[in-house]
């Protein structure tokens, strides 16, 4: 007699087997490796021009580097901290949380790139759009990742409709700024469109606040 295993279809069985598990710690140590690395390269932008005569002149002619590191590093930094925070509610994964957690870890080693060129052209249109481009991809992808968590049931039986959202509306603000940040580039140029950057600064923590308090009044 064929033992149970053996009358299962080939597919099924490695389904079963490789297709979802428990836990994420792997998945989370892995991402901490590469947010480490991608946030120490983008130091690797800020350098003192040969030919300078003091440190008076690099630091007047090279001012944009400095500001869009300090920048990317702060997004990167708060992109790991909400990663690192949303994975401690993750208690099971699949091959298509592998493949979104790769997707958004892509957008994160990225972040070097758009740096380098709004430090260099700043504010031309095309490196504003580019840089806004990017950082709005980049919560996208987390925000994308934490939907499919919850759709897929791999998060802790706490994780209620309430967390979830609370969760959402915390990315929400960065992506929407961002997102409409490329348009203004492209109608009216890129300075107007860095300044709405500032922006996420206020919405982020009052949309964290109202949507807090609106969730709690529904319940």
């Amino acid at each position: 007699m064929p033992e149970a295993g053996e009358r299962e279809g080939v597919a099924s069985r490695a389904r079963r087997l490789f297709g979802r598990g428990d836990g994420a710690e792997r998945i989370a140590a892995y991402s901490d490796g590469v947010f480490a690395i991608a946030m120490t390269l983008l130091v690797l932008d800020i350098v003192v021009p040969d030919g300078s005569t003091s440190a008076a002149q690099v630091l007047a002619e090279e001012w944009p580097s400095y500001v869009a590191f300090a920048l990317s590093f702060v997004i990167v930094a708060l992109a790991w901290v909400g990663h690192h925070r949303r994975f401690r509610v993750v208690v099971g994964h699949d091959v298509g949380l592998l493949w979104l957690n790769l997707l958004l870890l892509l957008f994160v080693v990225s972040m070097p790139f758009p740096t380098s060129l709004i430090s260099a052209f700043a504010p031309e249109t095309a490196a504003v759009v580019v840089y806004a481009a990017a950082i709005a991809l980049l919560q996208l992808g987390a925000l994308a990742q934490w939907w499919y968590c919850w759709r897929r049931g791999l998060l802790a039986p706490s994780v209620d409709r309430g967390v979830f959202l609370v969760v959402v509306w915390d990315l929400l603000p960065v992506i929407a700024v961002f997102l409409v940040s490329v348009p203004i580039a492209l109608l009216w140029g890129g300075e107007p469109a860095m300044w709405s950057w500032a922006a996420s600064i206020v919405l982020s923590p009052l949309v964290g606040v109202v949507a807090r308090r609106t969730l709690d009044a529904r319940r």
